[in-house]
């Protein structure tokens, strides 16, 4: 778990494999400003586990798909 203030440096791999692959979501979350980026990032990279990483990415990517700009799981 991140500590308060501390952020994941750039998109998690796990989510960024699946925003090449899906060019509306991607699209959508280039135009999320920079701190609705972060959480999504902060939230798919926090993860300690690489299924849990990838399970939340799968989820980020309907969020982000459905024009979510915060996490609502």
């Amino acid at each position: 778990m991140l500590q308060k203030g501390e952020h994941i440096e750039g998109i998690p791999v796990e989510l960024e494999e699946l925003l090449e692959a899906n060019k509306e979501a991607k699209d959508f979350f280039e135009s999320l400003s920079k701190s609705y980026k972060r959480g999504y990032c902060d939230w798919v990279g926090s993860a300690k586990q690489e299924a849990t990483r990838q399970t939340r990415a799968e989820k980020a990517l309907i969020m982000l798909k459905n024009g979510q700009k915060t996490l609502k799981t």
